[in-house]
């Protein structure tokens, strides 16, 4: 019995089969409703030739029609490079196309192991081996995967050489591409290559052919046409739990190692038809019961989940610091780390259902922090290069069996080059949050494989967004998905907290003190306003008088921030500013913090009139200071996420051996004030290490691998008890059971 195979979401190609230049791949990729292209050249010119400008429009493009890039197939090792030519253009390529990658949103390199060059076969093989060791290693430290493909080179047809290679090469940056149409040519049985090469595919391509005249030869075809087992070979991986994607590689009308380019007008058609076939391919029935899929590749004995080090290097070295922190100009690939972000995840299972960037009108209200404002009145396309995506592991399902996960991936500013040495992660964003990013989809993965109601029962949404660092607060990226209805019944956000979980979340205010008066030679100074001595003096003020609380109360949360007038020596600067920010528990703690401060402010003036104005220096400023001084602020009236949650969430994660953040330590800001005020749910903030010990936004930011793998142990242990809950009715149940999904407005 057969059946199509619903592979929808997953079917992808090789573009420029399709058409040389990248207008013509993408119009193509439309055209099917495909998400992602693969990519080998662009108007003939090999990814790894192509200037980065080039790399970066191509980029635009592709995320501007709502595609991704699931490969990036390299020339490292193929049948154009023997084994005996130089290796440096092999590595110059790896480290070029990592760069392209974090770019595109792509850290996959289709590689091959090279041809003999008139060696023995015992040196080819030692030969070939070596290099793809040496390629591997630098893989690693570049955060991108090598897939090996069974095609030319030494171990491309023989599955025990594969093998072989992958155990002496010893990388986890090396995995397998397989593609189901080499056996034709290469004359061996690719199906029963695949049954031994399962564990280790993370890339398929899909082509069919008919044997030709001479050996060797191949008469390509439509898929299910030839001999290849194309179906066979799809159910064989499907069984076995493999969810990445299907690429599309047909050499109807482009075969490159034969030099058949074909004309533009010609590879269109062919591939269109090709893929509408592979779309509808009649797959056997799968066995019954059905090989249940595995959660993520553990190591044997392995009792933690296994973080992926190489996607999350791949994270650190891709720049996500936003314009609000860089200002514009700076390298920002947030999109492609989305991209990234999303290929990993589908593989273990997860569907894309959004991403893209709210509409401006949905961003501006009063309460937006003046640095959006101002971004958007400078660049009205500011938002674009902003988006946000949500993933779902399972059905859609009603709020109440629906838990969501927020991380951010993009950072603040600065940082040095990211590294890993086997037990500890450096880089911006290590801790916050690019490192909680990665482990909790080994959390997620670990739980789904432990507990099959995950991803059935239990829908799983992950919002990963932009705007939470640079001033923003969330309000283009987490609020705008809340207010979509991305919630579910549970909501984690996934900050450090020392793997304790902390159900409140401040909010701020930022005041900007700003003095505008005029300048003054060295040798007049008294002649204009001292912005410096004015701005000094209120900074002590206004520290003492906002951090001593009224009536033996609980001071305010201050931070007395930067200060800045001007750098000259022989100058006396008369304008400048000072930055404060007020963190508050509650919106009303946040409202007196607002007045307390504008008050203090008055006395802080009064008396720095009192006490200058008979010195003849600073006489003017004195009798200026109340009128050439204001008061601005940055951000103000948002909402704070208080204490007061519904019981069962505190009883949900002590089941699952998650501590509570003690109620008398203070806790910080986070996007988690977006959940404030939300019925029926408990949001709390939960994470791996610490803001402050491992240097979040500072130099020399880290995390541990054993602080990721135990985060991702307890996201595993929440999910299931999660699931547990709803199974055996021990959740509160005054919920009404609502037919909303998560997900719907």
């Amino acid at each position: 019995m057969s059946r199509s195979c619903d592979l929808t979401g997953r079917i992808t190609g090789i573009g420029d089969e399709a058409a040389p230049d990248l207008a013509g791949q993408i119009a193509v990729a439309r055209e099917l409703g495909w998400s992602a292209l693969e990519l080998r050249t662009l108007d003939g010119i090999p990814l790894g030739e192509l200037p980065a400008p080039a790399v970066r429009e191509a980029a635009g493009l592709l995320h501007a029609a709502g595609l991704g890039v699931v490969c990036l197939d390299s020339r490292i090792g193929n049948w154009a490079r023997p084994v005996t030519g130089p290796f440096a253009a092999d590595l110059e390529e790896l480290e070029r196309l990592a760069e392209h990658g974090r770019v595109l949103g792509c850290r996959s390199l289709r590689v091959m192991s090279w041809t003999d060059g008139g060696l023995p076969e015992e040196e080819w093989g030692a030969r070939a081996v070596d290099r793809m060791r040496r390629l591997a290693r630098r893989a690693e430290e570049l955060g991108v995967e090598l897939l090996h493909e069974n095609c030319t080179g030494w171990a491309g047809s023989d599955a025990s050489r594969t093998l072989g290679m992958l155990a002496e090469v010893d990388s986890p940056a090396l995995r397998v591409l397989f593609d189901t149409g080499n056996g034709v040519p290469y004359g061996y049985d690719a199906h029963a290559l695949l049954a031994r090469l399962l564990p280790h595919v993370a890339h398929v391509h899909v082509k069919d052919a008919l044997p030709g005249d001479r050996p060797g030869d191949a008469v390509y075809t439509l898929p299910g046409e030839g001999v290849a087992r194309v179906a066979d070979c799809v159910r064989l991986l499907e069984d076995h739990g493999y969810r990445g994607a299907y690429s599309l590689e047909p050499h109807l009308a482009v075969v490159p190692h034969a030099g058949v380019t074909g004309a533009a007008a010609d590879t269109a058609a062919p591939f269109v038809r090709a893929a509408r076939r592979l779309a509808a391919l009649p797959v056997p029935a799968a066995p019954s019961p059905a090989v249940p899929p595995p959660s993520a590749p553990r190591a044997p004995g392995r009792r933690t989940p296994a973080v992926d080090a190489g996607l999350l290097l791949h994270l650190l070295h891709t720049p996500t610091a936003g314009p609000l922190e860089t200002g514009p100009g700076a390298p920002h690939a947030l999109t492609g780390a989305l991209r990234s972000y999303a290929t990993a995840a589908a593989r273990l299972g997860f569907a894309t259902v959004r991403l893209g960037a709210p509409a401006a009108g949905t961003v501006l209200r009063d309460d937006t922090p003046r640095p959006v404002r101002r971004a958007l009145a400078a660049d009205p396309a500011f938002l674009d290069g902003q988006p946000s995506l949500v993933l779902r592991l399972g059905p859609a399902l009603p709020r109440e069996r629906t838990v969501m996960f927020n991380v951010h991936l993009d950072t603040v500013a600065g940082g040095e080059p990211p590294a890993f040495d086997g037990a500890r992660f450096t880089g911006r964003g290590a801790v916050d949050a690019k490192g909680p990013a990665v482990a909790l989809l080994a959390g997620i993965a670990a739980a789904a494989g432990a507990c099959p109601a995950i991803g059935r029962d239990v829908s799983v949404l992950v919002q990963a967004v932009a705007g939470e660092e640079g001033g923003a607060l969330g309000t283009f990226g987490t609020r705008p998905l809340v207010e979509e209805g991305y919630v579910g019944r549970l909501n984690v956000f996934c900050e450090p907290t020392g793997l304790r979980h902390l159900p409140r979340a401040t909010a701020a205010a930022t005041a900007r003190i700003r003095v505008d008066g005029e300048d003054a030679v060295d040798d007049r100074p008294e002649a204009g306003h001292n912005a410096t001595v004015l701005l000094g003096f209120l900074a002590q003020h206004l520290a003492a008088a906002l951090g001593t609380a009224a009536s033996g109360g609980t001071p305010s949360t201050v931070c007395v921030a930067g200060l800045h007038t001007g750098t000259l020596h022989n100058k006396v600067h008369g304008t400048g500013s000072l930055l404060l920010n007020l963190a508050y528990a509650t919106a009303g703690a946040g409202a007196a913090a607002e007045h307390a401060l504008a008050r203090a402010l008055d006395e802080g003036l009064r008396e720095f009139t009192a006490r200058f104005s008979g010195v003849p220096l600073f006489a003017r400023t004195a009798s200026d200071a109340a009128r050439i001084t204001r008061l601005e602020w940055e951000k103000r009236g948002l909402p704070a996420l208080d204490a007061s949650r519904p019981e069962w969430g505190d009883a949900l994660l002590a089941r699952a051996g998650i501590e509570r953040w003690p109620d008398g330590e203070p806790g910080f800001t986070c996007d988690a004030i977006w959940l404030a005020g939300t019925p029926g749910t408990f949001t709390t903030v939960f994470g791996p290490g610490s803001l402050d010990a491992n240097r979040a936004h500072a130099a020399g930011e880290f995390v541990d691998l054993h602080d990721l793998e135990a985060f991702a142990a307890k996201t595993a242990a929440l999910l299931t008890a999660f699931a547990d809950d709803l199974r055996q009715g021990a959740a509160d149940r005054p919920l009404p059971v609502s037919t909303e999904k998560a997900g719907t407005a």
